[in-house]
């Protein structure tokens, strides 16, 4: 056949899809990504089969390309097909992230120090492997489900313990008595090791350990361009370079994005949580975005596309003084940094959940052996809830 196909970038990595033919690009449809399933060749076209997905649903769609012409997509089918797991629950108390490749200890360890955790991580036997560890901050919030609350997380791969915050391995760069929680709220923010329950404060904080090479690394890999764009090697998103001086409320920040056009590109949106905690730099402070890459960088919160799942008034956002993740109503005014593409490590779940039940604590805490010193009266007394950013 005189037609010849270039895939960009691999499909086995799950990431979008480019179709090629004779210098002819297929974009994926709008704002939606196609995911490469099977490609059948037939004498003078070739039939692609790939999963079609927005934001919602997952479809399947046939392009067909003929043998000296452009591109031609054609919606052939319109299946609706439940989007697929991104978790796999391996029976043996881990579960894997096939998206990032992380493996995750299914059930938290339950309430402990730092130190404890520290040392939990270090003697964890789990699933036949002892190279566990604490996560990175970004590898932890990336296990969250903003489309869910109290937890937001799915408790079908991870379930409901008496947490309240989870410990990760990295400390505050200016405050090194500082480290970085995850919470039950969706939020992230770094917390003093005192305020721990076993180190003699309020908060219930607990130990869910991972094990793979980190897809985020040591942070942000960032490549400055003379377009006015900033692109994240790690994630493959394309960013503003110049922040937004001017502050604007939720719906202001969309139409903001909709409306701007740089390096010739129109397709600009608000970055969602996880795209937006994914450029805070956690080697950073004051600010965690990195001024050498971004104009007027500072510390200053800025708005994501993300709603709050129980408070539609409210959205997420980034506080770039440190990469507090915390909400607020839309109608306050906040910075704006947009963003184009996508990346599978930072997308949305799109696996079908149903609401959590409001737990208020509960669930049996464990999973592996490890010893758990330092451990003082985990679940003596219950905090009152606070906001997602403490």
């Amino acid at each position: 056949m005189n037609c010849r196909w270039r895939l960009i970038p691999i499909a086995p990595e799950r990431r979008h899809v480019n179709l090629a033919v004779r210098g002819f690009t297929l974009e994926p449809f709008g704002k939606n990504t196609l995911f490469l399933h099977t490609i059948v060749p037939l004498r003078q076209e070739i039939l692609m089969t790939v999963h079609f997905q927005n934001s919602r649903r997952l479809w399947l769609a046939t392009l067909a390309a003929v043998a000296g012409s452009r591109i031609l997509p054609r919606l052939s089918a319109s299946l609706h097909m439940p989007a697929p797991a991104q978790y796999q629950d391996n029976g043996d108390g881990t579960v894997t992230d096939t998206i990032s490749g992380l493996t995750w200890q299914q059930t938290d360890a339950g309430e402990m120090t730092l130190e404890a955790a520290q040392q939990y991580a270090d003697q964890l036997q789990l699933g036949g492997h002892t190279d566990w560890r604490l996560p990175h901050p970004m590898e932890l919030f990336c296990i969250m489900d903003h489309r869910l609350h109290g937890p937001a997380m799915n408790t079908r791969w991870f379930p409901a313990t008496a947490a309240r915050y989870w410990w990760t391995e990295t400390a505050r760069p200016d405050s090194r008595e500082k480290y970085w929680q995850v919470n039950t709220g969706g939020g992230i923010g770094a917390h003093a090791k005192s305020e721990a329950i076993g180190a003699g404060g309020e908060n219930p904080v607990h130990t869910r350990c991972v094990r793979g090479p980190s897809p985020w690394g040591a942070g942000p890999r960032l490549q400055k361009h003379t377009d006015g764009t900033v692109t994240d090697e790690v994630t493959g998103l394309v960013w503003q370079q110049q922040l937004n001086s001017q502050a604007m409320t939720w719906e202001q920040a969309q139409e903001y994005c909709r409306e701007l056009s740089i390096a010739g590109q129109s397709d600009w949106r608000l970055p969602t949580i996880r795209e937006l905690r994914s450029i805070s730099d956690d080697r950073l402070a004051q600010p965690s975005l990195n001024p050498d890459f971004f104009t007027g960088a500072d510390s200053v919160p800025c708005w994501s596309g993300t709603t709050q799942m129980n408070r539609p008034e409210r959205a997420w956002y980034t506080d770039f003084t440190s990469g507090l993740v915390t909400y607020r109503d839309k109608t306050e005014r906040m910075q704006v940094l947009a963003v184009r593409g996508s990346s599978p490590l930072t997308a949305e779940p799109t696996e079908p959940v149903t609401p959590n039940a409001r737990t208020g604590g509960g669930g049996k805490a464990g999973g592996g052996k490890g010893k758990e010193k330092g451990k003082k009266g985990a679940e003596k007394t219950k905090p009152p809830r606070k906001n997602a950013s403490e």
